[in-house]
């Protein structure tokens, strides 16, 4: 089915175009959260799958799953930037929809793998040809005004982590129904489902088109120029590259303290107790997640967008500060949580700064760069974590000083966009 474009810059406020906006930003962040849904489906038994293929003992499924991690992290930043362009010059629509299929179609092989090594081959084209959140971060960046960015962007980031949250429990319940293929199987169908409603609820993105031909070109059978776009090195402006910056530390110490967790959990609980602890702490983390959006929502408001990362980073640093002095499992879950939430609460804060530090015509590419700086936090993440892993508390006031220094950086460097 053909959408209605929506115009770039978009139409006037009037309470027709914010209905009409308003239900674009829900079905874009209804199907993101259905493919994060999906995709936590069979994530986190990914190690098993790999040992009922045939990976030859638990060490061997791991490094098989660190593989993967690697191709997927590795086609994500290559791949990031150039989606990112296209959807400049073919539609953020466009290239959420090739997000969504691509996801499904990911996934489909993962399911119908034979061997360890097709896993990793699955992730690897994952990370080449899907990533849905940027996608649908890009689109919604274009479909609101630009005094909405912070609370539509909120609503998608709340349904990604809401997903992510419930996926385990739905994976694994389709697990133990109809094994680990079956679950996989159910997790490639969402995707495309989402992809066929957002075809068929969300707008057209106007994007720039070419110039009509002369009649002595048409003549001539001349072929009209692409309009021109804003070179990247003219687009990474001082502010752009700020906001890449903050979402790369924010995205990469996260990483590196859910890494970091378990094990330290298990030296603070013991070895028997340290399942049903980690369980805790990321059930908490979870929850922490989608406290923390409802809260970006209130407190990164048009004009105290810089004050809330500031708050919030500075914050994260203090509650890090305190990890080493938790005497027990409940005291470290509860900061866990709470790091969780002031973290979750940076998300959306930080995607708006992005949005408001590119032209509207040029943010596909500015969340296509972002997309290859998580790629690099990912990796950077668990490598911090295990640099630090001989003293977890030395680790752990290193990443709270990075944090408030990331604060300091905010105030003294950030200038608050107009909005």
């Amino acid at each position: 089915m053909r959408s209605p474009a929506i115009a770039t810059p978009p139409p006037d406020d009037s309470p027709e175009d914010d209905a009409r906006t308003s239900r674009a930003v829900w079905v874009i962040a209804i199907c993101s959260g259905i493919a994060s849904l999906s995709m936590s489906f069979w994530m986190p038994f990914v190690p098993l799958y790999m040992k009922e293929l045939g990976a030859t003992s638990d060490a061997n499924a791991l490094w098989w799953m660190g593989v993967a991690a690697v191709a997927q992290g590795i086609g994500r930043f290559v791949a990031g930037p150039v989606w990112g362009v296209l959807s400049d010059r073919y539609g953020r629509r466009t290239m959420f929809l090739r997000a969504l299929f691509s996801a499904s179609a990911t996934m489909a092989v993962a399911a119908l793998a034979t061997e360890p090594w097709h896993i990793a081959a699955a992730l690897g084209l994952q990370g080449l040809f899907s990533g849905f959140n940027p996608a649908a971060v890009a689109l919604i960046s274009v479909t609101v005004p630009d005094r909405r960015l912070n609370s539509s962007l909120s609503t998608a980031t709340g349904t990604q982590y809401l997903g992510s949250m419930l996926g385990p429990l739905v994976g694994g319940l389709l697990a133990l129904s109809f094994g680990y293929r079956g679950a996989i199987i159910g997790g490639a169908i969402l995707p495309a489902l989402a992809g066929v409603y957002a075809m068929i609820a969300v707008p057209r993105d106007a994007v720039g088109r070419a110039p009509a031909r002369t009649a002595t070109e048409a003549l001539a059978g001349a072929v009209p120029a692409a309009p021109e776009l804003t070179s990247i090195r003219s687009l990474l402006t001082m502010q752009l590259s700020l906001a890449l910056v903050i979402w790369f530390v924010s995205l990469a110490f996260s990483q590196s303290l859910r890494v970091a967790a378990p094990i330290a959990l298990e030296q603070v609980v013991g070895v028997a107790a340290a399942a049903a602890a980690v369980t805790g702490a990321f059930t908490a983390a979870g929850l922490g997640g989608v406290i923390g959006v409802v809260l970006a929502r209130r407190i990164a408001r048009p004009g105290a967008l810089k004050r809330s990362l500031i708050g919030t980073s500075i914050a994260a640093g203090m509650v890090h500060f305190a990890l080493p002095w938790a005497g027990g499992s409940w005291a470290f879950i509860l900061a866990f949580g709470v790091i969780a939430m002031l973290q979750a609460a940076m998300v959306p804060a930080t995607n708006t700064l992005i949005a408001a530090s590119a032209p509207r015509d040029r943010r596909g590419t500015a969340f296509g760069m972002a997309s290859g700086m998580q790629a690099i936090a990912f990796a950077v993440g668990p490598l911090a974590a295990a640099a630090f892993a001989d003293s977890f508390d030395l680790g752990f006031v290193i990443l709270g000083g990075i944090f408030v220094a990331l604060g300091v950086m905010i105030w003294i460097a950030v200038r608050e966009p107009e909005l």
